[in-house]
């Protein structure tokens, strides 16, 4: 917390301990909503109640949405449907679908039937849209005038607009509902009342369906640097918009959802309170993980047989270095490339291009660390054999064949990570599952199939 939202929160805890909401609701009045939200986590289930029922509906309502999801639903989860029904009305189309789409169905539908007809059935047609859509993010509340509108026109249907709407554009449509363009506001100032709004539209408009993943909608946003964006159907009818704040949370969730799939764990982990479904939802990813170990095993038990121990155990001693640099450059590629599709840099098309690349990095980076590698190795035997168990010609071998397997782990690993993201986003996967700990499992397997062959090669 910053200084001075330490300094409220302790107000808060001292206004909750008198027990005098006359005070509490004064107190909080002075307060913006989010700093509000943000003392939330840390409060008792009671003293949360007493906050939401001590202040503005408008002002409950925004704290609602602005908690995290997890305290979100234990807060919501406490409220009973008059509550509930009161704060989601407060809220703008698209937060309140939010909220509607933690709760059961039947307590969903209960609080859509207490709403007035027209925000039911704003609600309701939100609610088909899958979360992660531009369907599931628009706000439907759009100024569209008719095309056949002139300037006057279009300046009463701004007077008309809801006065908490915020306003860059007029949208543009047919009679059929279909989007012809925008005309920003300042054309409404500098063109004459009589002007007809299709003489001065732009019709270069940044248009999402609604059914698009909402990452694609935030690439499509940045690659225009547009301020929001019009959602249409697939006949290219006007739904909504969507604003440049909900593309931050997007951007937001996007990145924290990436982050932490390459961590080897899963967004939904941060929407539970329960130590137990955290741990599952991780070992979900582990476990395979430690039966992929199960085959890098296998390969050394296997190789084991060809080696005299002794000999055996110095090779051993360098597996680390080996497995480790092959992980590191793998988890290096995955993570600019997931990346790259994120942020609409690198596309599905593009696997030759980023083979290319990755591919001349790679064939520079790995025969580098090859004669490191060897250097490192030849330096190191002959002090692990202080008592001679192995001839010097033997270790000068095995620090040639450490020094060949590092470039070729390297240039296997780099393989790895290159194609993995792009296969998994082929087959509608979410890319960023190829990095963390799967890729660096698959790699330590072929880090050390390379070295044990090597080795068995030349040695």
């Amino acid at each position: 917390m910053q200084p001075e939202q330490t300094d409220f929160h302790a107000q808060l805890i001292a206004g909750l301990d008198v027990q005098d909401d006359a005070n509490l609701a004064e107190l909080l009045d002075k307060v913006p909503a989010a700093d509000i939200a943000e003392s939330f986590e840390l409060l008792q289930e009671e003293d949360r109640s007493r906050i939401l029922f001590a202040v503005q509906p408008h002002t409950a309502a925004e704290i609602v949405i602005l908690l995290d999801e997890a305290v979100r639903g234990e807060v919501v989860d406490d409220m009973d449907t008059e509550s509930l029904t009161e704060i989601v009305s407060e809220l703008e189309p698209d937060d309140a679908a939010d909220v509607l789409g933690e709760l059961p169905e039947q307590e969903a539908d209960n609080i859509l039937s207490e709403l007035d007809e027209e925000d039911s059935r704003k609600l309701e047609e939100l609610l088909e849209y899958e979360e992660s859509t531009a369907g599931g993010i628009m706000t439907p509340d759009v100024v569209a005038v008719p095309a056949s509108s002139t300037v006057a026109d279009a300046v009463e249907f701004v007077r008309d607009a809801t006065p908490d709407e915020e306003l860059h554009a007029l949208y543009i449509v047919n009679d059929k509902h279909k989007l012809i363009g925008t005309v920003p506001l300042r054309l409404l100032v500098i063109n004459p009342p009589s002007t007809k709004l299709l003489d001065i539209v732009e019709r270069d408009t940044v248009v999402v369906n609604a059914l698009d993943d909402q990452e694609t909608v935030v690439q499509i946003i940045r690659k225009y640097d547009a301020s929001e964006a019009a959602v249409v159907d697939d006949e290219n009818r006007l739904l909504g918009r969507i604003t440049h704040d909900d593309l931050l949370d997007v951007a937001d969730e996007e990145a924290e959802e990436d982050l932490l799939r390459m961590a080897g764990t899963d967004a939904t982990e941060l929407d539970t309170t329960s130590v137990f479904q955290a741990a599952r939802i991780r070992l979900t990813w582990l476990l395979p993980c430690m039966l992929g170990t199960l085959l890098t095993a296998s390969v050394l038990m296997i190789s084991r047989r060809n080696f005299d121990p002794k000999l055996f155990t110095i090779l051993a001693a360098f597996i680390p270095m080996l497995g480790a640099m092959g992980g590191n450059v793998g988890v290096q590629i995955t993570t600019i490339i997931v990346r790259g599709f994120a942020t609409g840099d690198i596309g599905s098309s593009k696997l030759g291009r980023a083979l290319i690349r990755e591919s001349r990095i790679a064939l520079t980076i790995a025969p580098i660390c090859g004669l490191l590698a060897w250097g490192i190795v030849s330096l190191a035997v002959p002090m692990l054999t202080t008592n001679n168990i192995i001839p010097i010609s033997v270790a000068a071998t095995i620090a040639r064949a450490v020094g060949i397997a590092m470039p070729l782990a390297i240039l296997g690993a780099s393989t790895l990570g290159i194609l993995l993201p792009f296969t998994f986003r082929w087959l509608g996967v979410d890319p960023a599952i190829a990095s963390g700990p799967l890729v660096t499992t698959t790699n330590d397997i072929i880090s050390v199939s390379i070295y044990m062959l090597t080795a068995l090669t030349i040695v």
